[in-house]
């Protein structure tokens, strides 16, 4: 059993005001766990589909307050797992932006493109501290149109979004840790740097190679490794280095990233590798959790179904956690998931595969006869 999981689904479940809402939840989550990447309201088989989108989109329950549990199941996770002596631990902090792929006209949201993708794009804060990795929060990424007319750059917009991120980390997380950031290129803006050195944070991020120097000239122009220059449009220096990277296609290309404090390009490249675990966590929760397949139309239920998918993906990684020994992969650990937390579920599920074949349950009696309180019609 997986103590954490099951804490954080009793609290949440205590906290929704109605049965019926509780019931609706249960098989929302199962759903995300069971689904294997495909979860959407009308593959339930233990609720009807206009529960599950009544539950979505108009049903008053806390999402806030859910969101505010999980915090404090992530922020009793992270203290269990740092040090008790010695200096304050380091925790990597991973700036991220995914595109969840749309097609089809959903006036209600803020679909754009951006790198050539249609669809809704989520800046996404992700927190590593040794074994451990929690989602902490996202941004819906908004492009500043109006009209037709083109308003502002992305890049400007994406940077400020996620400096937003980050002045949103709370006070405990800054006294306990110290905290590094990470980012791609996307995000080797001097707003960005500017604004993390503004917070009180040490970065490392990628950074375009053809970025120009103070003094003139381009990164690619430099040939010593962490060598200590000043960006143009930057008053503070920078620390750099480069990396080979193997292209999908064959072959490969230099890669450039910096950081905003003085640092070895071993140190460097050691952090702004541990950046690509978010990758890791993005094709699970894709693959397997069902994060880019909302069909919904209203920014409400789309919140809430992105919420929902995130935390899925907690419960079967604590479940994940515990079992590590056995070395689950993302489905079995959701299936595992699934069966701890909601057997009652699971059992259902199996009673209407087996309907399906035309094997009922053993016994026939009246509905008050049922002592598994489950499918309502057994006697054992």
């Amino acid at each position: 059993m997986s103590p954490a999981a099951l804490s954080l689904l009793w609290t949440i479940l205590a906290l929704i005001p109605t049965p019926h809402l509780r019931e609706s939840l249960k098989a929302l989550l199962f759903l995300f766990l069971t689904g294997h990447g495909k979860a959407r309201p009308q593959h339930s088989k233990t609720k009807s589909p206009s529960a599950l989108s009544r539950f979505l989109n108009r049903y008053p329950w806390p999402t806030r307050a859910l969101i505010r549990l999980v915090r404090e199941e992530a922020q009793k996770a992270l203290d269990r797992a740092r040090r008790r002596k010695g200096p304050k631990p380091r925790l990597l902090v991973v700036l991220d932006l995914v595109t969840l792929e749309k097609r089809g006209r959903f006036p209600a949201l803020p679909l754009s493109f951006f790198h050539g993708k249609w669809g809704l794009h989520l800046v996404v804060l992700y927190l590593v501290c040794g074994d451990l990795r929690v989602p902490w929060a996202y941004r819906l990424k908004m492009f500043p149109w109006r009209g037709s007319r083109w308003r502002g750059k992305g890049e400007k917009a994406l940077s400020l979004l996620s400096l937003s991120l980050l002045a949103s980390l709370p006070a405990w997380m800054r006294r306990t840790f110290r905290i590094r950031v990470a980012a791609d290129a996307a995000f080797g803006t001097a707003w960005f740097l500017f604004g993390v050195r503004r917070l009180g944070l040490e970065t490392v991020v990628g950074m375009r190679r053809d970025r120009r120097l103070r003094g003139g000239g381009r990164l690619l122009d430099l040939r010593r490794q962490g060598s200590r220059v000043y960006l143009w449009g930057l008053s503070f220096p920078v620390w750099v280095a480069w990396y080979r990277y193997p292209l999908p296609q064959g072959g490969w290309e230099w890669r450039y990233v910096v950081a905003t404090f003085p640092a070895t390009p071993r140190t460097m490249l050691t952090w702004g590798r541990r950046r690509f675990t978010v990758e890791h966590f993005f094709r699970a929760a894709k693959s397997e959790f069902s994060l880019g397949q909302f069909g919904q139309r209203t920014a409400l239920r789309v919140h809430r179904f992105l919420v929902l998918s995130l935390l899925a993906y907690l419960l079967a990684y604590w479940v994940r956690m515990e079992r590590e020994d056995e070395g689950l992969t993302w489905r079995e650990a959701a299936g595992w998931a699934a069966r701890l937390l909601l057997p009652e579920l699971v059992v259902q599920g199996v009673l209407r595969e087996l309907h399906a074949l035309g094997q009922g349950p053993p016994g026939r009696g009246a509905r008050s006869a049922c002592l598994c309180r489950i499918c309502g019609r057994c006697e054992f």
